[in-house]
């Protein structure tokens, strides 16, 4: 009986000797190794299917003008906007300029819950659609601009460097 627990032990030490030698040591990785590699990484996987991915923003405009939401899809990028005060609203078709980091332009498709200027809707805290051509998978940020110059410019949204890169997409 002695002898099988002396032999017990011995099998457990050699094990411990042999697989504590023979492992790999373990693997410590510096802070600034992994910081980088987040800031480096891609935001997260970004393939538009047909179903919209969305993500909240909140992005303002003298206060008034609220930009809380994107939606994009394959075909189509939908931004949501809404004024805090009453104001009479319309959307300036000629000179909508929506544009990623990258430098590329989306068309203004439509706009959705406000008329086209020169037709001006009253609204306040009413949620409206503007409707773009598809963002690219690859921007980190975007401009929304409406040309100061344009025929029916009162006070035209500029709306730059939206920020992208916290965005979880829904």
């Amino acid at each position: 009986m002695m002898q099988r627990v002396f032999v017990m032990f011995l099998v457990s030490i050699g094990s411990q000797f042999v697989f504590g030698f023979c492992s790999s040591p373990s693997t410590q990785v510096p802070e600034s190794v992994v910081r980088e590699a987040r800031e480096t990484a891609p935001l997260s996987e970004r393939n538009w299917t047909n179903v919209p991915k969305c993500c909240q923003l909140s992005a303002e405009f003298l206060g008034v003008v609220v930009l809380d939401q994107i939606c994009v899809s394959e075909t189509e990028t939908r931004v949501r906007l809404y004024t805090k005060d009453w104001k009479r609203v319309c959307v300036l078709k000629e000179g909508m300029l929506f544009r990623d980091d990258l430098g590329q332009e989306s068309p203004f498709l439509s706009a959705e819950g406000v008329k086209l200027c020169p037709n001006r809707t009253k609204m306040k805290e009413t949620p409206f659609h503007l409707v773009f051509g598809s963002l690219s998978h690859e921007a980190k940020t975007f401009d929304l601009i409406e040309d100061k110059n344009a025929k029916y410019a009162h006070k035209p949204w500029v709306f730059e460097g939206v920020d992208l890169s916290r965005c979880e997409w829904k």
